[in-house]
């Protein structure tokens, strides 16, 4: 595969899903007061960083959790920023691909509504753990995943599309505060 080729998979399979989801999470935590549009994108970055370590310094000593939804939840318990953002999508594509395959395995949802039992929830107990684990490995899960030639070409990519989608975040959260 000649590089035009891929810079335009990595656009499609990296940069969309990463753009949009960095676009998302932080119009959304801005929006709802998790984090402050106050500064540039690199201020809003120490920002999700220490957000992140102080949800898990509270949990390591039991105490009170900054008030957070559930998908910011886990964004930050996977570190927040780039990293944790990364994780956040291969952990949410890997669940969709194992329920959808899950499924499909009963032959369908009403069969997989008729045949479930406890045996079925401690499977999905499993490989929910499991696709966290994946989810932490997110590098080696993508190097396998895309075989890649320029692995760093797609790291570049996901990154500038990460940096894009805080920044039209931040801008649009701007707007709409005047």
């Amino acid at each position: 595969m000649n590089i035009v080729q891929e810079l335009i998979h990595a656009l499609i399979k990296a940069a969309l899903p990463i753009g949009a989801l960095s676009y998302a999470m932080v119009w959304w935590a801005l929006r709802r007061g998790y984090l402050k549009e106050t500064g540039g994108v690199e201020a809003l970055r120490k920002e999700i960083k220490a957000l992140a370590k102080e949800k898990s310094r509270n949990k390591k000593e039991k105490k009170p959790q900054a008030k957070t939804d559930l998908v910011h939840d886990k964004w930050l318990r996977f570190g927040g920023g780039f990293y944790g953002l990364v994780a956040l999508y291969t952990y949410g594509l890997v669940e969709f691909r194992e329920i959808r395959d899950f499924i499909a395995g009963f032959g369908g949802i009403f069969e997989f509504l008729r045949q479930l039992n406890i045996n079925v929830f401690i499977n999905m107990f499993i490989d929910a753990l499991m696709n966290f684990i994946t989810a932490i490995a997110w590098p080696m899960y993508w190097m396998s995943d895309i075989s890649a030639e320029r692995v760093w070409l797609w790291f570049l990519v996901a990154y500038g599309a990460y940096w894009v989608g805080m920044r039209l975040a931040l801008r649009k959260a701007k707007q709409q505060s005047e």
